[in-house]
């Protein structure tokens, strides 16, 4: 890997990753963030319009592995929690390098990982009793090592 940034990797990536959560212990085996999300909505009633489109939250995943579960320290850009709150538990589905493919355990939410590429993309379903819609983010992925070697040399 170069020592060069891609735009998307956002300082709020280095600002979260600073302050881990004690609920992970150990340091993380790699790091996700979503720096670009859209949400499409649907209400539960007639409306003219009824598809809404909305820009979604920044969010940083910084994951640990154990043979197939994964678990997940999730920091929102502005402090916010998400609907599943500050932790995510997931199954890992796919694991043919250099696609890494795992989901929710409890909940519709789908991750899927190019290693070679440092990208990912998030797919989840929102529900609530009064809409249904679909989130999806792109983002970077990096290696433990990678996020460290980015500090080190001084990237944001």
């Amino acid at each position: 890997m170069t020592n060069t940034v891609p735009k998307y990797f956002s300082p709020f990536l280095l600002v979260a990753a600073l302050y881990p959560s004690s609920a992970m212990a150990a340091e993380p085996d790699f790091f996700i963030n979503f720096s670009a999300c859209k949400s499409l909505y649907a209400p539960m009633s007639l409306a003219e319009n009824p598809l809404k489109v909305s820009d979604g939250d920044p969010s940083l995943f910084a994951c640990s592995r154990q043979g197939t579960r994964i678990t997940c320290q999730l920091t929102f850009e502005g402090g916010k929690q998400g609907i599943k709150g500050d932790a995510g538990e997931y199954k890992v589905d796919i694991d043919v390098p250099p696609t890494l493919s795992f989901k929710l355990v409890k909940g519709n939410e789908y991750i899927l990982v190019n290693t070679t590429e440092h990208t990912a993309i998030m797919s989840s379903l929102l529900l609530d009793k009064t809409y249904a819609g679909s989130k999806v983010c792109h983002g970077l992925y990096l290696t433990n090592f990678e996020f460290k070697n980015l500090r080190k040399n001084g990237n944001p």
